[in-house]
Parts: structure tokens; sequence; C-alpha cells
């Protein structure tokens, strides 16, 4: 029997092996979401280093790549005896990532919200249902036979373990709260990220993330698993480089729309970070907006609101109407998009033509999306060396989603927000 018929055998609901005490999935979030990269079994008696190796389990729908034992309940470049067992599996970023299929219950939902709001199309003010998925869980089977430090072998069982603990690095750090909008009264859920030794009596620049459509009126930390739009600033690197806090609403609606529509979710964000202000040692001459599609949107009609809000703007795979971006050529905004994006594309080319007729200077420059981060980052370097505050950069080919996938992270374009002030 193989390796993928034993780890599809079932889908289990916690450790079916009597040696194993616990089973944590470790995840960890990338551009296209959530995965998990790690499974640390706790034995419960030492198991030996020597009697591992990949074919010692396999964990369902993942490509093991390490397996090793250690003291702790953590990744390391050596293995050692001791009572975890570490599991490494393959995780990546998927440039051709598609969200979950809707089952046909969920297009019957969806049919009747399009018959509701008098026609079919995301509007601004409803919900999309937040169906998508980012598990952070993981199924593993024993395959072949182990021994412990004392060379007693526990042999293969073949049932499926599933996960008692999960962990998510980096988005676990976010904290979860409620702002309830002075406008309606309604709650707008937010996770918030503080530095790790926040100090109130230092002053701290804060990056307000934007999700998209697609995990909209889902649950509060879909926003932080659906990519690293909000994950990538609070990284250890990115900290140790940019000390910052960030905050990331889950709207519980959709906050504009294609027809140029939005909600007053976009006033109830502002009110947010005004009372964010007041509780937190905030630098109010860096506060910073980002956002992917829906959330890229979001941030062009509140800096057409509050001009006087944000120090710059990372505005990814989004747009809004040309003929009303005029104003925006005297903020600080650094655009992504992908060229198979072809309405982000042209829309946000329009707006930079605009810019040029009205005399500001536009640098642009288009970059291979497959890319590894630190050529990117180069890359990236050489525009911000031009010195303008007005950047456009094209990948190439991808989709809408990829433009997010890949521009969140990039160490240059990081540096380069954090450089803009008021």
């Amino acid at each position: 029997m193989g390796l993928a018929v034993l780890c599809g055998v079932a889908k289990a609901q916690g450790v079916a092996d009597g040696h194993v005490l616990s089973s944590t999935a470790v995840s960890r979030v990338f551009g296209d979401g959530r995965k998990v990269e790690t499974v640390v079994l706790e034995y419960d008696v030492p198991v030996s280093n020597k009697s591992l190796g990949t074919g010692s389990f396999c964990v369902e729908g993942k490509e093991v790549t390490r397996v090793y034992a250690n003291t702790v309940p953590e990744r390391a470049e050596r293995g050692t005896n001791g009572r975890y067992v570490i599991i490494e599996v393959k995780a990546e970023v998927d440039l051709d990532a598609q969200p979950k299929q809707p089952t046909e219950a969920e297009l019957e939902k969806k049919r009747e919200r399009d018959r509701m709001q008098g026609g079919p199309g995301l509007r601004a003010g409803w919900s999309t249902g937040g169906g998508d998925e980012y598990p952070g869980n993981a199924v593993v089977v024993q395959t072949a036979s182990i021994k412990t430090a004392k060379g007693i072998t526990y042999k293969a069982s073949g049932m499926p373990m599933g996960s008692t603990h999960e962990r998510c690095l980096v988005a676990d750090d976010f904290r979860q709260e409620e702002f309830i909008s002075p406008y309606t009264g309604q709650a707008l859920p937010y996770n918030i990220y503080l530095p790790k030794n926040y100090d109130p009596l230092k002053s701290y620049p804060l990056v307000l993330f934007i999700h998209d459509a697609g995990v909209a009126s889902g649950p509060v930390t879909h926003t932080l698993y659906q990519g690293n739009g909000a994950t990538s600033w609070a990284e250890p690197q990115a900290q140790a480089r940019h000390e910052c806090i960030v905050v990331a609403p889950e709207y519980p609606f959709i906050t504009v729309d294609d027809n140029w529509n939005y909600s007053h979710h976009l006033d109830a964000t502002i009110a947010l970070l005004r009372d964010l202000q007041t509780r937190y040692s905030i630098d109010a001459k860096r506060i910073y907006t980002t956002g992917q599609s829906m959330g890229c949107m979001s941030s062009i009609v509140m800096m057409l609101k509050e001009p006087d809000l944000f120090a710059g703007a990372l505005l990814v795979a989004g747009k809004w109407d040309p003929s009303l971006m005029g104003p925006l050529d005297k903020q600080n905004l650094w655009i992504i998009s992908c060229e198979g994006d072809v309405s982000s594309n042209t829309l946000q080319g329009r707006a930079v033509e605009m810019w040029r007729r009205q005399g500001s200077c536009v640098t642009e420059a288009t970059w291979d999306m497959t890319l590894p981060q630190t050529r990117l980052s180069e890359e990236a370097d050489k525009m911000r060396a031009e010195g303008n505050h007005l950047l456009f950069t094209h990948l190439t080919g991808g989709n809408h989603r990829a433009t997010w996938f890949v521009a969140y992270g990039i160490e240059g374009v990081q540096d380069w927000l954090f450089e803009q002030h008021k």
C-alpha cells in the first residue's frame, strides 16, 4: 500500500497511537495563505534519532522533507534523541492557487444574494459569506517502525493521527478586539499586533492592512490567514528592521465594489485609527495603509476622504475610478499590479498617466514575479533610488490574486513605506 493511500484513509480526531501524547501542527502564513510546515509529535519516551527518516511518517496532502527527533518541540538543523519527533513538510507559495470551489448550497446562497440585491456581482454593504478556508491542522500516519532511545521498537500502526494542537507562527502574536462604530453602533472586529517590547514611552509607526472581498464576514482571524498582507509586517525579521504596530480589521461586509460605491465601514475604520491613537503610542506622522483588491480600493477611498491621515500607502491589486484619483498625486504611493490583472493594471495606469499630465514624476518598472524575494527587493531598491513619491510596479503575467501572493514581504518595498512621513 502506497504512502498516499495510507495517508488518505481517514480523518482523525486526535492521536490514535498509545505512545504519542500529542500532535501539534505548526503553520506559517504565506502569500497565498496559511499552510502547515511542521508537525511535532510528543512521545512517551525519548525516540532514537537514527531510527527516523522521511519514510517513517506521511502527512496527508503534504510532501515530507525531513524527520528527526529533538529534546524540545522545535525545528533544528540537526536531530538528537528526544521525546519530540519533528516532521517538516514542503510549504511554499503556489502562484496558481485558487480559492475553494463553492458547493451547490453555497452557489444557491450566492444566487439568492444576487436576487436580493437586484443583480449579480458584489455590492458594497453586502456579505460574501467568508467561506474560504485556511486550515491549520494535519493528519499524520506512522508508516515504518521507529525505535526509542533504549532500543524498543514502535511498530507502524497505519492509523491516522489528527492534530491535538495548532500553532500559527506570527499570526498567533496578534490580539483580537472589537471597535464599536460611533456612526452606526455596529462592531468592527480587528486584529492588532504590538511589538514584542512595546514601550508606551516610545512612538511607533502603524500599518493598517485591509483584506480582499474573499473573506468578508469570515472569522476575525481570516484576514491573518488568507495571505501575508498583515503578518509580513510582524515577522521577526521585519520587526527587527522596522518596529511597528499592525492593525488588520475583519469586515463583516463588502467595503467597496466595482461600481465605485463604498460602505460606512471605511468611516468606522478611520474612527478606529483615531481611537487607537488615544490608547497606544502611535506616531501620527507615520500611519500607513495597505490592502489587496477590496483592501486596496478601501485605502484609496480613505486617502481621498482624509488626505492628511496616511503618510504612505502600498496599493496591491486594486483600482478606482481614474477620473477621481487626481488628488492622490500628492500622496506617497507604491502601486503593484499583475499584467494579467487587466482591470487593475489598466485603470491604475490611467491614473498614473493623469498624474504625469498634472506634472508629477512616477517611477515605473516591470518585475519578473517568479524571482526570489531577495531579487525582488533589489529591484525595489532600484525604484526607490529614483527618489519619486509615486511608484508603479507591473508584475509579469500572473493574475489578480497572484499579485498579493508576491507583493508583501519584499524588504525594499517595506523599507520605502517606512521612509515616508507626513
